[in-house]
């Protein structure tokens, strides 16, 4: 579509978009930098935020031994954005999957665990357990409008 455009930067500086001139931002397992966000939202523009829940990937978490998701990741999401955006819809979404060795080994490498898991390792781990190895792609997809500022 010739209106849609993306952009990769840092979100801890300021983001390289006018004031007020996005209609979504989507944010997909990454930090937020609420202020930013809301400084390039338009009035009516929206962010949409995806964060994994404490059910994502757990069966693999567990044969493999990866870092979990802290059960409280929606409450400190919310509270972290709650100065400039405000909530407006959380839906979670659950989806099987049937994940090669291959795949495994990807997910280990791609996540948190990847800072404590060397490659090797990870292959170990990937093809010790079998094909296909069932787990879950669990997420919430959640919606923050920017809160209406009044001029100071």
């Amino acid at each position: 579509h010739p209106q849609i455009a993306a952009a990769v930067c840092d979100t801890w500086l300021a983001l390289p978009v006018r004031d007020r001139s996005v209609q979504v931002v989507l944010d997909v397992f990454a930090p937020r930098n609420g202020p930013e966000f809301a400084r390039v939202l338009k009035p009516d523009g929206i962010l949409v935020v995806v964060t994994p829940t404490a059910r994502h990937l757990a069966e693999l978490a567990e044969a493999v031994g990866l870092l979990s998701v802290d059960v409280r990741k929606q409450e400190r999401l919310r509270r972290s954005l709650a100065a400039d955006l405000e909530s407006v819809h959380s839906d979670e979404h659950d989806v099987p999957l049937r994940l090669t060795t291959a795949d495994v080994e990807r997910l280990i490498r791609m996540g948190p665990s990847a800072w404590h898991v060397d490659a090797a390792e990870a292959a170990r781990r990937a093809a010790a357990l079998g094909e296909p190895f069932a787990a879950t792609a669990s997420v919430t997809v959640a919606g923050y409008r920017p809160r209406h500022r009044r001029a100071g």
